[in-house]
């Protein structure tokens, strides 16, 4: 039988495939094969799983700058602070754009906008989503992740309202026991509410992410901007609303909703 030279032939083409030692069978991963280039995620080779918002999201330092902000704030509001000036200024300024305001469909559309911040409608958003989440994954997480997100909302905002007696951009004084503007309570309704059932969807229906996530996020900012061009609340009061959702979808998304960690 006639041997087989298969000693590696150091003439020959240097961009050919490279050749196993062994054999004249292509190498596993050959060099020239080999994919290094991980344009969409951080880290060195080999490359760290997850994308920058990924890893951003679930770095506990997302939720301690958001609890500092609002602690801040909440500090500035009892102390009738430096920083309630930028409300002020805030609130002349966009008034001021709404009275210049030639198009009167502008004010319709902020005030249906801020709808969305009842508990009719995103409450509802948030059940049926869970509901089907649940019965597509046969897993509880869903209904124990909207459960939770609604005791946190009515546990943290209405108690903060209530304590804090903030009056509104209008100046009307809060009686004792009564709800006050800080924070904001339809921004923080909607905001909680649409996103824990986009976090829940998006563990159900992976592939919705890149549509379901800044559509929500679209639509929460758009109640608390509308919040502010109808001088329903104060600046302050819809940021520390999105301070307190961050930190809420932070915890579901860490310990209840946890499926994947790159995502």
């Amino acid at each position: 039988m006639e041997k087989r030279d298969i000693t590696e032939d150091t003439t020959s083409d240097p961009l050919a495939d490279p050749l196993s030692r062994s054999t004249e069978r292509l190498a596993q991963t050959p060099r020239a094969k080999r994919n290094v280039d991980h344009l969409s995620r951080p880290g060195a080779l080999p490359p760290a799983p997850g994308r920058l918002r990924a890893v951003l999201f679930r770095s506990v330092w997302f939720p301690t700058v958001l609890l500092t902000i609002l602690a801040v704030l909440t500090e500035q509001v009892l102390t009738n602070g430096p920083l309630l000036a930028v409300d002020r200024w805030t609130r002349d300024t966009v008034q001021g754009w709404v009275a210049a305001d030639p198009w009167s469909w502008t004010n319709s559309l902020a005030e249906y906008w801020t709808d969305l911040g009842l508990a009719t409608y995103s409450g509802t958003v948030l059940a049926l989503t869970a509901l089907t989440a649940t019965t597509r994954t046969r897993s509880w997480r869903p209904l124990s992740a909207a459960l939770l997100a609604a005791l946190a909302l009515f546990g943290t905002v209405i108690p903060g309202k209530i304590l804090i007696g903030r009056p509104g951009p209008e100046g009307a004084p809060v009686a004792s026991g009564d709800w006050g503007w800080f924070p904001s309570g339809h921004t923080a309704t909607a905001s909680i509410c649409l996103g824990t059932a986009a976090l829940i969807l998006c563990r159900a229906w992976p592939g919705l992410r890149r549509v379901i996530y800044p559509l929500t996020a679209f639509l929460c900012t758009g109640v608390g901007a509308c919040l502010i061009w109808r001088d329903y609340h104060w600046l302050w009061d819809v940021v520390a609303s999105g301070c307190l959702t961050g930190i809420v979808l932070w915890c579901l998304s860490r310990w209840i909703l946890r499926t994947d960690p790159s995502v």
